[in-house]
């Protein structure tokens, strides 16, 4: 059976190569996730500090017992700060920089003050369980709730680290009740110290390999993102547009698409600038977006065009549709250093008919865009 010593060690290393890992992520994965150098500094941290726990009894108290223990608390919160960052929350470094020094001062007085073992542990053992708790409660609340998205990284960290509250807190109560204090103590080969520090070096390693699936996953999610969106606007690109339509076209709930183009947007370039263009764009598409249903998607169908597909939609309905996106354009201009610039669209619609393939819909629902634009603009026509 290992020693208590001889398992510090490990994790030593152990953490020393998690951070590794989390810090050869290229520099541009590293600036798109949040939270990666809070937990490379933070796995490097408390390596950095199982080597000092390591050194009891070798090396004087204020390096293995003083500095190791700021620096493990450090690293606790750092996980904690670093979960912050990855989802995008208000950091909240004051309360961390509080917590932990005044955590430093109680275990400093419990060391050269009153020698208590039993008291460094209690106080050491409720800050990282809370600390950790407060990890954990991030990673369940904020973890993806779409059907799209991979649920099991940010379960698995969130369980590793609720088990490491339990083991902490299961620390702090054995150190309440314990008799025998002293910094020899701390190395005692029983089975609870031999299980306590086996348990805690395996749930440090599973919070470490959660940290890298939930890295890999939101890498994931952000690339299908770029693959599947306008970079530009974040419309959906055309061939996803294009794929859902002709998935919807095999069933039998009436399916209509709808064509919009920008109506004098070549004046707004020439007049404007190109970068202005760009942001009407986007602010058109926003403009859209907030009146439309999840299961409406709308993609850019190049330039100043755009393409919606309908689900469950017949004619009628389409209809319907396509004069409320017209007057929300309408009624929501471009606003550019206090100054409005009002906007139209043209639109063209097409439901499908018995038979027809995704090219013959869209090709009426064009024909009917180019008579809404040589009728006087601003206007829907349907093909």
């Amino acid at each position: 059976m290992l020693d208590p010593r001889s398992i510090i060690f490990i994790l030593s290393a152990l953490s020393l190569l998690m951070s590794l890992v989390l810090f050869a992520m290229p520099q541009s994965i590293r600036d798109r996730l949040g939270g990666s150098r809070h937990w490379s500094a933070g796995m490097l941290m408390l390596s950095v500090a199982a080597l000092l726990y390591g050194l009891r009894g070798l090396a004087p108290n204020w390096l293995s017992v003083s500095l190791a223990n700021t620096a493990a608390l450090t690293a606790v919160a750092m996980i904690y700060a670093g979960g912050r960052a990855f989802f995008d929350k208000a950091p909240a470094n004051r309360q961390l920089i509080f917590a932990v020094g005044l955590a430093t001062l109680a275990l400093t007085y419990f060391t050269y003050f009153q020698d208590t073992l039993a008291a460094r542990s209690v106080i050491f053992s409720l800050l990282s369980a809370a600390l950790l708790y407060l990890f954990g409660r991030d990673v369940m609340r904020y973890r993806p709730r779409m059907a799209e998205r991979a649920v099991f990284p940010y379960l698995f960290t969130g369980i590793s680290v609720y088990f490491d509250v339990i083991v902490s807190l299961l620390r702090a109560l054995n150190a309440f009740w314990a008799t025998n204090d002293g910094l020899a103590d701390l190395f005692a080969p029983t089975p609870l110290n031999v299980l306590y520090f086996s348990t805690h070096s395996l749930l440090v390693i599973c919070i470490s390999v959660g940290f890298i699936l939930m890295s890999n996953e939101r890498l994931h999610s952000l690339l299908e993102y770029q693959l599947s969106h306008d970079p530009l606007t974040n419309a959906f690109a055309r061939p996803v547009v294009m794929t859902l339509a002709r998935r919807e076209l095999t069933g039998r709930k009436p399916v209509s698409m709808l064509l919009l183009d920008i109506d004098h947007f070549k004046t707004v370039n020439d007049t404007l600038g190109h970068q202005i263009g760009d942001e009407v764009l986007k602010h058109i598409v926003r403009s859209l977006n907030a009146v439309l249903r999840p299961n409406e998607p709308l993609g850019r169908y190049g330039g100043e065009e755009f393409v919606l597909l309908l689900c469950d939609a017949d004619e009628r309905q389409a209809g319907i549709v396509a004069e409320r996106l017209r007057r929300c354009v309408e009624a929501t201009p471009y606003q550019d250093d206090a100054k409005p610039y009002p906007m139209t669209v043209s639109i063209g619609c097409a439901t499908a008919r018995p038979g027809e393939d995704l090219e013959q819909i869209l090709n009426r629902a064009d024909t009917a865009l180019y008579r809404a634009k040589h009728a006087g603009r601003n206007r829907v026509e349907h093909g």
